[in-house]
């Protein structure tokens, strides 16, 4: 009998452990981003303006953009940026500066583990100015842009990216008051944080 009561007595003690509560893991931090989060990205890219017409200038420049970017585990990912660019001209005299300052949208579709197609739309207002011999114009006014191209994802982090835009520009001052049409050859890098 004291034989029994001792194993009942042990197998008690053992099966109290046994029901101790599970161990939970902590769920995701306050402050740290999923990969379903929207992710900031930024990005420099070159560009390349040949104008629409023969007899105006040719452009070129680079753009900055500071976006926001849906990088969940899906073919479709969404890309919502601000875009700020300096773009030269110089022919016959005549020197151009502008700078678009744009806000934009990126639809990019995954074709594979690391390539993407985009198409985007980016609208906004254009500041410049035109000098010609010497004489000085505001040349600033309403500029959009559309356009598509490849995303070549390099790691978890960086992308590269190369596109085509058509974009247009309407100077509308006292001094200037043309449109102004540019297919955009844009190449560039992306890195998320």
């Amino acid at each position: 009998m004291k034989k029994l009561l001792s194993i009942a007595t042990l197998l008690a003690a053992l099966s109290g452990a046994a029901s101790a509560a599970p161990y939970v893991l902590p769920g995701n931090m306050p402050g740290n981003l999923t990969p379903y989060d929207i992710q900031p990205v930024y990005s420099v890219e070159g560009l390349y303006g040949i104008a629409d017409e023969s007899a105006e200038m040719d452009t070129y420049g680079a753009r900055l953009r500071l976006s926001l970017y849906s990088d969940g585990a899906t073919n479709l990912r969404h890309q919502f940026s601000i875009n700020l660019a300096g773009m030269w001209g110089s022919e016959d005299g005549t020197d151009l500066f502008m700078m678009p300052v744009t806000a934009g949208y990126d639809l990019n579709m995954e074709l594979s583990d690391s390539v993407m197609f985009y198409i985007s739309a980016k609208a906004g207002y254009c500041f410049g100015d035109l000098d010609v011999g010497g004489d000085s114009a505001d040349a600033s006014g309403f500029t959009y842009s559309v356009g598509a191209g490849l995303k070549f994802q390099c790691s978890e982090s960086i992308y590269l990216n190369v596109g085509y835009e058509f974009g247009r520009t309407y100077f509308d001052t006292s001094e200037v008051d043309d449109i102004y049409g540019q297919h955009i050859i844009s190449v560039g890098i992306g890195c998320q944080f």
